[in-house]
């Protein structure tokens, strides 16, 4: 069983900007706005989480800001979204695939 701890929300939250960027291009808003409030509500499970120092905490603030106006960012903005949680994707997968 995987544990849900702030990696994994932190890992899930790379597809869910993902998605939310192809529905809002593809001109498919309202499931765009609906990404939105998934990639939020995984946001909020992440700062719930003990394990998040302060400055880690003003960071996804700062990512949750973005995802609030995801469809009001300029390039430069939107590649920092898109590219944050990545490395979150790959070490938890590296975590996960240990497991056994």
């Amino acid at each position: 069983m995987i544990e849900k701890n702030s990696l994994f929300y932190m890992a899930n939250l790379y597809p869910e900007i993902g998605r939310m960027f192809s529905f809002y291009d593809s001109g498919k808003i309202e499931a765009a706005q609906n990404a939105q409030k998934r990639s939020l509500g995984i946001i909020e499970n992440i700062l719930s989480f003990k394990d998040i120092k302060p400055a880690g905490r003003e960071e996804w603030n700062t990512i949750r800001n973005f995802v609030l106006g995801y469809d009001k960012l300029g390039s430069y903005e939107r590649s920092i979204l898109e590219k944050y949680a990545q490395p979150f994707s790959y070490k938890f997968m590296r975590e996960y695939s240990t497991i056994r």
